[in-house]
């Protein structure tokens, strides 16, 4: 809620340090039992004297007697009766707000979920996902969107998302939550036909050659080439990619050779004319992971999603 609304709102919360709000229980109780302080106290599973100790704070507070004595009977004050039936509908809305959530019914639930995932990885995580919600819980919407790597965890902080699926490693955040769901393996690819590569190649090989690199995340600085500076060689970047989905029918008709993740080769293994290769897979791999804020750790219809992704993530990595 922000300023506009706290001012409209009219709510001066500093008040509340000087009522004890558990006096309102207690004059409900009161007025339940006619003013009697023994049977309100025994509702209460408190001691008569208690009883009496709450009933004169409250008529402190109210600065009204709030029942009276009439006979033998005690008489609510038109104070009283005002306040019964406003004190009673609010401990009934405090007690509906404050009880345990129902159980969670997929088939009933409504809601609107907003994920992230990167473009290649909507071809393994989405037809499954949609499949589930449609026939398990088709109240629930999903709503995909790409973002960069950079810009995903903000995302997720401000409320943008919901869960983000990453192939890459982030800077978490003490409030962010993350569930490992597979490592990510390498493969190269390229048109033998137009390329003389040795099978397997070596990275000396490989740095001889010109590459099809992508600049998805907005780094050109990858992983892959750390690997390579690391043992001494240098990609020759000639060209780059907005996305991985195009970049294997590039090498079908061009002389250049890609290193890409194998999440995204298992769709094009049946293309004529390329050769498919792993990549390093002993020392190079990058973890796939689930992240989200922890704000919405007990949320019933996220953690139910969360669910689902967990079990088509472990059916994707049997697969591969």
């Amino acid at each position: 809620m922000n300023d506009i609304d706290n001012e409209a709102y009219g709510l001066r919360h500093g008040d509340f340090r000087h009522w004890d709000l558990n006096l309102l229980v207690a004059f409900d109780a009161l007025v339940r039992e006619g003013g009697h302080v023994s049977r309100a106290a025994a509702r209460l599973f408190i001691g008569q004297p208690a009883m009496s100790h709450a009933l004169a704070r409250l008529r402190e507070l109210l600065d009204d007697a709030l029942f009276v004595r009439s006979g033998t009977r005690m008489q609510p004050t038109p104070r009283a009766q005002a306040l019964a039936p406003q004190v009673s509908a609010w401990l009934q809305d405090a007690q509906a707000l404050l009880s345990p959530p129902q159980a969670f019914d997929p088939a009933r639930a409504e809601a609107t979920l907003r994920i992230t995932i990167p473009e290649h990885f909507e071809l393994l995580w989405l037809p499954p996902l949609l499949t589930r919600l449609r026939r398990e819980a088709p109240g629930i919407r999903i709503r995909s969107e790409v973002l960069p790597l950079d810009r995903l965890l903000a995302a997720l902080d401000d409320d943008e998302i919901d869960l983000a699926i990453a192939g890459a490693p982030l800077a978490l955040r003490s409030w962010h939550r993350c569930e490992w769901q597979m490592d990510a393996y390498f493969d190269i690819v390229y048109n033998p036909a137009l390329l003389n590569l040795p099978q397997p190649a070596s990275l000396a090989d490989l740095a001889a050659c010109a590459h099809i690199a992508t600049s998805y995340v907005g780094d050109d600085t990858s992983m892959i080439d750390r690997f390579f500076a690391e043992h001494d060689y240098r990609r020759d970047k000639v060209a780059t990619s907005a996305g991985l989905a195009a970049i294997p029918q590039v090498v079908r008709g061009v002389p250049l050779v890609s290193v890409l993740p194998e999440l995204v080769t298992m769709f094009y293994r049946e293309l004529p004319d390329i050769v498919i290769e792993p990549f390093e897979r002993d020392t190079l791999r990058i973890p796939v992971n689930m992240v989200w804020h922890h704000r919405l750790d007990s949320t019933p219809a996220h953690r139910y999603l969360r669910g689902l992704i967990g079990d088509i993530s472990r059916e994707i990595e049997a697969g591969l």
